[in-house]
């Protein structure tokens, strides 16, 4: 149902009530009625995979990726500043898949993360501990040899941080993680180490284009794939990753898939809804949180949902908000904000790796205001001098480009929805049977 919003109320800084809606999705029944309709891919849409998920989307995709930096989130990069997530993790690996990079750049992050894992440690240490105790740190704390110029292995006890530049797309992946099992950490060897990073290059994880799409079971990351091991089965996850088509590129997804919570709610109904807040919400929040709420609260436009949907073959919901002509995102985040933001959510199946949770929002991302400001005159400590410094845009990709209006966004956020189905690899491992995912086309919406 569509309500007009109260004429006080004013734009959103994200996704409005941020501070109440602190969604976790968990596991609850569901049955084969709540499947959605058969899907086939319309003509012309791309196709990636996700978790254990695939979404099409129009046209050729931008995918986010990791800046080349150690230890970060996924982003949209200089396109558009501030369109970033975070939360990657497969089992308990921490990873990261950088933009393409030289190998300059990953002798500057493996120069980064030795300091990090072992010098930041000792340096902290100075003063504070016997040199008995350094002297331990340091036989369990080293570069672990690997004969590699392009991958570095750190450990200290039983964790690591690996790096290497992959020659496929020439992206660096990142991992971290532990390898103790049921050791203590004082028994875990660099020759264990070794092993694992053996590991993990030949059978654990291997890259991949985001628009190919596995024949075996796994866990896709934006560029790679966490394959199931033999007799195992898939790990917990959380993959979180900004997207969009560069047919319509001010409308950018938050895609995140992930293992159902043990500690959510049971049902969909039982989500915090956004779009209606009681006076008793905005009298729990204390300080600046009540604060924030109010602000956030203010010049909505109109509200849809929360409508029941259903989303892979899972019950879910929908939601959407437009805003006054300031836009919803927060400035701080890059740009100006968005005209509008559109939500849906899946609460998941435990045990159930073709049904996971899901959160996907999409932001119809308003442009940099023109004309840009005039460069300005600014000091160099560096070089103790005045330079002219031209501003920078934090939405060049979009540059003049406006979003469609609210009603064709949500035509299409829905049509996107409609795609969301298991990955065949995945849903075959569960099932037993190959899914050939076709079925009746779904009503084409305002944006084909």
């Amino acid at each position: 149902m569509m309500t007009k919003a109260p004429p006080y109320l004013r734009p959103t800084a994200r996704w409005a009530l941020t501070t109440l809606m602190l969604i976790s999705m968990t596991a609850c029944g569901q049955s084969n009625a709540n499947k959605a309709a058969p899907y086939a891919k319309q003509s012309g849409w791309s196709s990636v995979c996700l978790g254990t998920v695939m979404v099409d989307l129009p046209g050729e995709v931008h995918m986010g990726a990791s800046p080349v930096r150690h230890n970060t989130g996924y982003g949209l990069g200089e396109t558009l500043r501030g369109a970033a997530t975070g939360n990657q993790r497969v089992g308990n690996i921490g990873y990261q898949e950088t933009a393409p990079a030289t190998l300059k750049e990953f002798q500057s992050i493996k120069g980064i993360a030795n300091f990090r894992l072992i010098d930041e440690r000792i340096i902290g240490w100075t003063g504070r501990r016997t040199d008995q105790e350094i002297q331990k740190f340091k036989a369990h704390s080293s570069e672990v040899p690997l004969n590699d110029p392009q991958a570095y292995a750190f450990r200290m006890y039983g964790t690591y941080d690996i790096g290497y530049l992959d020659s496929t797309d020439q992206r660096i992946r990142l991992f971290s993680g532990g390898v103790r099992g049921n050791r203590h950490e004082d028994d875990v060897t660099i020759a264990d180490h070794q092993a694992f990073y053996q590991h993990l290059r030949t059978n654990l994880y291997r890259a991949r284009a985001p628009e190919e799409l596995p024949t075996e079971p796994g866990v896709c990351t934006p560029f790679g794939l966490f394959r199931q091991q033999a007799g195992q089965p898939l790990p917990d996850f959380d993959v979180e990753v900004p997207l969009r088509s560069l047919k319509y590129p001010s409308l950018v997804f938050f895609v995140r898939v992930k293992t159902p919570d043990d500690n959510a709610p049971k049902d969909i109904k039982d989500l915090p809804d956004p779009n209606h807040v009681s006076m008793d919400d905005i009298k729990s929040l204390k300080g600046m949180e009540g604060i924030l709420l109010l602000a956030n609260l203010m010049g909505i436009k109109q509200t849809v949902g929360p409508e029941p949907v259903a989303i892979a073959g899972q019950p879910g919901r929908v939601l959407a908000r437009e805003y006054h002509h300031d836009g919803g995102l927060d400035p701080n985040g890059g740009g100006p904000g968005a005209a509008y933001e559109m939500q849906a959510d899946v609460l998941g199946v435990q045990g159930r790796p073709d049904m996971p949770a899901m959160t996907i929002r999409m932001a119809a991302m308003l442009p940099d205001k023109e004309p840009y400001p005039k460069p300005t005159r600014q000091w160099n400590p560096s070089k103790q001098r005045f330079e002219m410094v031209p501003f920078k845009p934090a939405r060049p990709g979009i540059r003049g480009i406006q979003p469609p209006p609210f009603d064709q966004g949500l035509a299409y956020f829905r049509l996107v929805l409609s795609s969301l189905r298991p990955a065949d690899a995945v849903a075959a491992s569960v099932t037993g049977v190959a899914v050939p995912g076709t079925g009746a086309k779904p009503a084409a919406g305002p944006l084909p």
